[in-house]
């Protein structure tokens, strides 16, 4: 059998639900041939997960060229659906697969409301429309784009598994309001990393060392809660603010929000540092395992959070929403600070509480055990084999 598994996205979650795939496959005894279509970029980011599909005979790594992944970006969502379907589907066909895998199904929902390949396809859906926060007429219109996209794929019949990361609530209202079983919830995955050796967050970004640091990492935007974060510092009482260093990482294609960063560094130097880069995993789990808190205040209430999950592994306590699924996870695992309002305002009275607190380490307990990214890929995989 032929599977392709397809994501051609870098950054985030992306390159590691990739990365958890090839160290399953390296461990089972699968027989089934498994094609990796990934990002041009992939093996110059990443040396150390192409080299590990590359071991094994049964695994292929195709990169897809550049100008296909430039023309796959351009346009709105509707344009970018069908020219993502496009390519993938030039791939599928290419290497007669039996089965396509869409880490990211998100993007191909329109097209998949009218295309039925001779394959089938599971995929991975994100931030699906159950939880949204409906308050005026635009998110009424994308609550009915999402409503309508769902249904859509749900009566495809090339589609066999829907995939909904940590959220069986969800789950279960898709497959009652769609009349379907197709709907399957999927534990977002919490890899084993190791931290760079030797490293010290205080000497690399000189930062005194009686402060407290607060980690904001990812990809930066405005649903991420960065301009909020980068606008709290001012309300922050000058002796609070002593206390602190906000040490954000991560990149922001937002002209808006790079400007702003700049300049809230160049005001508050001793508070906010940016490092404006992509960090390599090691790098990233040494900010978790030597930061004090992980800040998280995202705007959408209706998806998980890598980022999470990554703090509960390194013992760190989360400031996030107060809202939606990332809610219940924190009530549920009593792991963080809640922010009933994603503002500037309530970041800064969150922050100022924290300071003096006593514990802000917490321990990942059982989410941890359930969320492997063995149990993850298994997952994945066995319905592969279970629908041969």
């Amino acid at each position: 059998m032929k599977i392709l598994i397809f994501d051609i996205l870098l950054t985030g979650h992306h390159s590691e639900y990739i990365s958890h795939f090839a160290e399953f496959l390296q461990t089972c005894d699968d027989q089934n041939e498994y094609i990796f279509v990934v990002n041009h970029q992939f093996s110059n980011r990443f040396p150390l997960i192409s080299q590990k599909i590359m071991k094994r005979v049964n695994l292929k790594l195709i990169e897809i060229e550049k100008e296909e992944f430039m023309i796959s970006q351009k346009g709105g969502l509707l344009k970018m659906s069908f020219s993502w379907y496009k390519l993938m589907n030039q791939y599928a066909i290419q290497f007669e697969v039996d089965h396509v895998i869409l880490l990211y199904l998100n993007t191909f929902q329109l097209a998949l409301c009218f295309f039925r390949p001779s394959y089938t396809i599971s995929g991975i859906l994100f931030q699906q429309f159950k939880r949204m926060q409906v308050k005026n007429w635009k998110d009424k219109v994308k609550y009915a784009r999402k409503y309508l996209f769902t249904q859509g794929i749900v009566r495809n019949n090339s589609i066999k598994k829907i995939h909904v990361l940590n959220d069986q609530n969800s789950v279960d209202y898709f497959n009652s309001e769609f009349d379907t079983s197709i709907f399957e919830m999927l534990p977002d995955p919490v890899p084993e990393i190791f931290p760079l050796p030797k490293f010290d967050i205080f000497s690399h970004y000189q930062i005194n060392r009686n402060k407290i640091i607060i980690l904001h990492i990812g990809s930066l935007e405005d649903r991420k809660g960065t301009f909020d974060v980068a606008n709290s510092i001012s309300l922050i009482e000058e002796r609070n603010r002593k206390k602190l260093a906000i040490l954000i990482v991560g990149e922001t294609k937002d002209d808006k929000l790079k400007i702003l960063l700049k300049n809230q560094a160049a005001k508050y130097p001793e508070v906010l540092i940016w490092d404006n880069q992509f960090v390599s995993n090691e790098m990233m789990k040494s900010l978790f395992e030597q930061c004090d808190i992980v800040l998280m205040p995202y705007k959408n209430s209706e998806g998980s959070s890598g980022i999470l999950g990554h703090a509960l592994a390194s013992g760190k306590a989360v400031i996030t929403t107060g809202q939606g699924l990332l809610k219940e996870i924190v009530l549920d695992t009593k792991c963080g600070f809640l922010i009933d309002i994603v503002n500037p305002v309530n970041i800064s009275i969150v922050i100022s509480n924290l300071i003096n607190a006593d514990k802000l380490n917490f321990n990942g307990g059982t989410y941890l055990e359930s969320h492997s990214p063995y149990i993850f890929v298994n997952k994945i995989i066995n319905f592969k084999f279970n629908n041969k």
